[in-house]
């Protein structure tokens, strides 16, 4: 009789089709305890990367007799998960696995597996024995098929008798992976998003008093109210130790929810502002929205909770930047294990940062979404450059495999079929994603929230003394006071008046910093940017005067040259005119880098589109801004910024002002005959790390972070081409950078240096 012979190359086969990377192998591991009723799993690293690492499984379930050990663990693609209603035995829970991989997962990790499973009495009776088990992969490979006699010492599974608690162990060793330092950190991360954060559970209190959506959202399908839970925990080489989730919400705006029915077929959503929000913005109120029969294919039962922050990543350490950075996005949860990649540094399956990088001045998903935005009226037709990019957002969907049965998972366990069942649950997120900016913009539309405070608050005396001045009104009186300082510095330079026009623009720093110390505190970063954006306006309109200004300069310099070539002069004349010459030759080139720089900056081209922009290029770009003072000091600049460097997508203006405000700091600070050396290198992970050092004064890492603070300038000096500090470069440029997820800080500096500048896009 002829029959089916199986190949051990199968399990090769099966692996790497079936357990798409490491961190989703250890997911299907942990899933096996959830089905076996664990209220426990204690996974432990140890070694990672090396050839003595192992990774122990321990839980505290149901456990295993031999029987259901060669049945359900020993049988590729076992059926006994999908019998009956699909749920444990003790706390009714929906099963998470259905295709009897656990065993291929394992055999993605490592070589070798051991086992020791203690069966629980009250589920498979008294009189069973637990038991003890290996399976040695490499042996299995080396033998032709499954029923080759050479292999059959790779599998031993001996019943046990042993008094312990019941509960799972398995212990691999002999680890397939590399797992390069870059490897471990990439799957170490992906380890500790398993579960959705405790704070997106159970929102803290301080967070917010407005009724929600709903107080929990439904994580997990479970059948009663008896099911204790389920913990995971993760130790040695795995415990990444504190996580900054309290940060995240202390730093959140807005709370978005979304609760989908099924059944009712309809979707809700509610945009929460936070406390700390209404305590900015006194008069900021909640959104909420109801969509009868949605267009969409398919309505699926979920729950969202979202965080959103409308600010850069904080917190008082770089840690703390670095790990909110890296733990932003929306994840997705079925069950209440993550399914991968949705939400990791970088997958957009929203769509965020694509329509963040057009600017579009509309949102496209409601505009399809045909939900009633009346409430919002029309102020504001621009409302879709208030979006925000995927690092905003601190977010999970909860889906149950019940409430979302459409969804298909993909073979490799990694995403979902990206079906009409797919496309329609990212829809309804989507949606609730552009409401909420649509919101955002509403609430904190200046001319909105000016006639709410005139409508609720006396309106204050004009004669108030700048002593009783509150911190809005301290910064509104140094912003009107600045932008008209700044006015008549323009009209002055205009005029050929720069040293007017210098001391004019001087006046309106220290006007900023005057209001600034009587309010008691530092002037807000709303306060600053309106400061800096009417500066920058005329900046604008002083560019155009700029280029009028270089026309006459090269028309003066072509004149001079021609008389130098057609009138007779004696010596003397000659010698002037040859200085005069030189005077305006040098006029001409100064204007023409003050013009190219400000073109660069202020340009619409310059921030029409988002762009990988090359970083050598762009330092050269800076470079010529401040050539001339480093020349006159000596001072020699050296670019080794690799041609093969990118930014990641940024508007040239960003980079323009990040690099010529460190070279102007770097010259500034560095001593005659000094040297400036901008470097750069790509990390094995794909981080990009830039470092400018220079010869000058040092600068104490232990304080460093001061100088990131508005108005600490490290000099007083006055120059021609770079300016005098006013204590904005280091916070402009921080801010600039945090944006795209990238850090600067001060960093040591190479031996032959005494001060170095670290960025790094991560």
């Amino acid at each position: 009789m002829a029959k089916f012979t199986v190949d051990t190359h199968l399990f090769r086969e099966l692996g790497e089709l079936l357990v798409g990377r490491d961190s989703t192998a250890l997911v299907e591991l942990i899933k096996n305890s959830y089905d076996a009723d664990a209220t426990e799993v204690t996974v432990y690293g140890e070694n990672l990367g090396k050839p003595n690492g192992r990774i122990l499984i321990t839980d505290d379930g149901i456990g295993m007799t031999e029987s259901t050990f060669r049945s359900g663990f020993l049988r590729i693609a076992s059926r006994i998960k999908e019998t009956g209603e699909r749920r444990s035995p003790c706390f009714q829970r929906r099963y998470t696995g259905a295709k009897g991989v656990g065993r291929l997962a394992a055999q993605k990790l490592a070589w070798k597996l051991d086992l020791l499973s203690v069966p629980y009495e009250e589920v498979y009776g008294s009189d069973v024995d637990a038991v003890e088990a290996s399976i040695d992969w490499r042996r299995i490979d080396q033998g032709e098929t499954l029923d080759d006699d050479s292999i059959d010492d790779a599998i031993r599974v001996d019943p046990v008798d042993t008094d312990d608690e019941p509960g799972t162990q398995i212990e691999l060793t002999g680890l397939r992976g590399k797992w390069t330092a870059a490897e471990r950190t990439r799957v170490i991360h992906e380890v500790t998003t398993f579960q959705p954060p405790e704070v997106l559970v159970c929102l803290p209190s301080r967070l917010t008093s407005s009724k929600l959506l709903f107080d929990l959202p439904l994580v997990r399908d479970i059948k009663g109210t008896k099911d204790p839970g389920f913990e995971i925990a993760l130790e040695g080489d795995f415990d990444v130790g504190e996580e900054y989730w309290k940060v995240v919400a202390e730093a959140a705006d807005w709370i978005l929810e979304i609760d989908s029915s099924n059944e009712k077929n309809i979707v809700s959503y509610l945009i929460t502002p936070t406390k700390s929000l209404a305590k900015k913005y006194p008069h900021v109120e909640q959104h909420e929205f109801h969509k009868k029969d949605p267009s969409v294919d398919y309505v699926p039962s979920f729950h969202a909770r979202i965080l959103i922050r409308s600010g850069h990543a904080t917190g008082s350490q770089e840690n703390q930047r670095r790990w909110m950075t890296r733990s932003a996005g929306i994840r997705v949860y079925m069950e209440g294990f993550r399914v991968l990649p949705y939400g990791d540094s970088g997958d957009d399956w929203l769509e965020i940062d694509r329509d963040y990088a057009r600017r579009d001045r509309k949102l496209s998903y409601l505009t399809n979404a045909d939900l009633d935005l009346s409430r919002f009226g029309d102020e504001d037709t621009d409302f879709g450059l208030s979006a925000l990019r995927n690092s905003s957002y601190y977010g999970a969907v909860f889906l149950t495999n019940e409430g979302a049965s459409e969804l298909s998972m993909l073979v490799n366990r990694e995403g979902f079929i990206p079906d009409a069942a797919f496309m329609s649950m990212r829809q309804i997120v989507r949606v609730g994603i552009d409401l909420s900016v649509r919101a955002r913009a509403y609430e904190t539309h200046e001319d909105r929230l000016k006639r709410r405070e005139e409508r609720s608050i006396p309106k204050a005396s004009t004669d108030i003394p700048p002593e009783r001045m509150n911190l809005r009104e301290a910064a509104d009186s140094a912003k009107e006071k600045a932008i008209e300082l700044a006015r008549q510095s323009r009209t002055a330079a205009a005029a050929g008046d720069h040293k007017a026009a210098e001391k004019l623009i001087l006046n309106a720093g220290r006007e900023i910093e005057r209001g600034t110390r009587l309010a008691g505190e530092l002037i807000s970063d709303r306060s600053i940017m309106q400061v800096l954006a009417g500066v920058g306006l005329q900046m604008a309109a002083f560019v155009h005067e700029m280029n009028a200004l270089l026309g006459m300069v090269s028309a003066v310099e072509a004149a001079v040259k021609k008389t130098q070539k057609t009138c007779l002069l004696d010596n003397d004349s000659r010698t002037q005119l040859a200085k005069l010459s030189q005077s305006v030759g040098d006029l001409r080139r100064v204007v023409e880098r003050q013009a190219s720089y400000l073109k660069d900056v202020t340009s619409p081209d310059a921030r029409r589109r988002r762009s990988r922009q090359i970083l050598r290029d762009r330092f050269d770009a800076a470079m010529k801004l401040v050539q001339r003072a480093a020349d006159k000091r000596g001072i020699s600049i050296q670019n080794r910024i690799p041609e093969a460097l990118k930014s990641p997508p940024m508007f040239p203006a960003e980079l323009a002002v990040v690099f010529s405000n460190l070279l102007t700091n770097a010259i500034k600070a560095s001593r005659k005959n000094g040297y400036v050396r901008a470097k750069g290198r790509q990390r094995p992970n794909g981080t990009i790390v830039l470092t400018i050092e220079n010869t000058g004064a040092r600068v104490s890492l232990k304080d460093s972070e001061k100088w990131f603070l508005p108005f600490k300038s490290t000099t007083v000096e006055s120059d021609p081409t770079l300016g005098q500090g006013m204590g904005m470069g280091l916070p402009i440029v921080r801010n600039i950078l945090e944006e795209y997820g990238a850090t600067v800080a001060f960093v040591k500096p190479s031996s032959e240096f005494t001060t170095a500048v670290q960025i790094v896009f991560t």
